[in-house]
């Protein structure tokens, strides 16, 4: 077996180990996931703006 079809034949085992898209979500569940994802990065950022600042370079 060549090193180019043993790369095929792992990449072909990943891929069939990863679920699809439409597997993870439906047209609710996607929306759900896109509302809490970006009200979590918001809430991040409001906190990481509480503790770190940036200083000019002079």
């Amino acid at each position: 077996m060549s090193k180019k079809n043993y790369n095929l034949q792992l990449i072909d085992t990943i891929y069939e180990q990863v679920p699809a898209f439409t597997d993870l979500f439906d047209e609710d569940t996607w929306y759900v996931f896109a509302a809490c994802f970006v009200a979590g990065t918001c809430v991040l950022v409001f906190l990481l703006s509480r503790f770190v600042t940036i200083q000019p370079v002079d």
